[in-house]
């Protein structure tokens, strides 16, 4: 019975989030991206990945309604694979990878008025705090996608 999820633990400002390893693909050090016109202002842009492909870049503080990075030389970008489609997401520092007991992880409280966090899975109650589990699926909508596709393919 699989009882622990392997979850990869990264800070945005004093907040501990985590996601589930198996969508991770990489963590890289943040570069300049190429910003792109007419798109979202948490886009952050493009940037040559690996020299294989182009790989959009979430910066996570903005889409969070954040204060921005002071110093964006300082990010960490992690990798995520999502459907056919390599994604970035810009946090402040990825921590380490943890094994955590699906019983520690609730489901997403019901916060009045929190009604775009569809893309949290739970939180999970840990010796040294809390930790909010993104679900990867949702934290980029169907139609960011589909944007993000148009901006990269044409």
């Amino acid at each position: 019975m699989e009882s622990e999820l392997k979850i990869v633990t990264f800070n945005i400002g004093k907040d501990k989030f985590g996601l589930d390893i198996m969508k991770v693909d990489a963590v890289i050090e943040y570069e300049e991206a190429t910003t792109l016109p007419n798109t979202s202002d948490y886009f952050e842009g493009i940037i040559n990945y690996r020299n294989e492909e182009v790989l959009p870049i979430i910066n996570l503080r903005k889409k969070f309604r954040m204060p921005d990075f002071d110093d964006k030389t300082l990010a960490k970008v992690i990798v995520l694979k999502m459907d056919e489609r390599k994604v970035g997401i810009m946090v402040d520092d990825v921590k380490n990878v943890r094994s955590i007991n699906q019983d520690l992880i609730d489901e997403k409280p019901k916060i009045g008025g929190i009604r775009q966090a569809d893309f949290i899975s739970g939180i999970a109650r840990l010796e040294d705090g809390m930790l909010i589990v993104l679900d990867i699926d949702k934290l980029i909508t169907k139609e960011e996608k589909i944007a993000i596709d148009e901006v990269v393919t044409d």
